[in-house]
């Protein structure tokens, strides 16, 4: 499973970097760029349970060209999500290649791949520490030239019985 995540990575890294598109860019966009986005997170454990914690993820940026960026990443738990017998928090930092292609002038769609260090609790599994492969799909697009918003989809975690995935919305800006 692990090799299939790999390839398709791989693919598509190889496919954002040395695609020749027409998108319009200026030299400056090639800066540094920061977004911070809402996520509720679906913790599942093996042991049984889930839960959705609402977390914030922070994310500072640098174009290294127009095809890639890469990223440092922190979330953390805004608030839990406490079910009978299940009660979960999770906290992240790490960094990510963020290849991307233009759909549009304004539209670029991206995959998202790194590693991440997780501190996880999931009461019916209890607390995991550990680092992981973290990879998604998203799509941003801008709103001024200086801001943008996304939608992402991220799996954080995936290991141990536990696993760590959701929905991303977020709002950036470049500097």
């Amino acid at each position: 499973m692990h090799i299939s995540r790999f390839i398709t990575v791989s693919l598509l890294t190889t496919l954002a970097v040395f695609s020749a598109h027409g998108q319009s860019r200026q030299s400056s966009d090639l800066g540094f760029y920061g977004e911070v986005g809402y996520a509720p997170i679906d913790l599942k454990s093996d042991a049984g349970g889930t839960s959705t914690p609402k977390t914030v993820r922070f994310i500072l940026g640098k174009d290294i060209n127009q095809n890639l960026a890469v990223e440092g990443m922190y979330m953390t738990t805004l608030s839990k999500d406490s079910r009978v017998g299940f009660e979960g928090t999770t906290s992240n930092y790490g960094i990510a290649l963020k290849p991307k292609m233009a759909l549009t002038e304004n539209t670029d769609l991206f995959a998202r791949v790194g590693w991440s260090h997780a501190n996880i609790t999931a009461s019916a599994a209890g607390a995991h520490t550990g680092t992981d492969f973290i990879y998604g799909l998203g799509v941003q697009t801008n709103i001024t030239k200086s801001v943008y918003g996304q939608l992402d989809y991220m799996s954080y975690f995936d290991k141990d019985g536990i696993s760590a995935k959701g929905y991303s919305l977020s709002i950036g800006t470049r500097f």
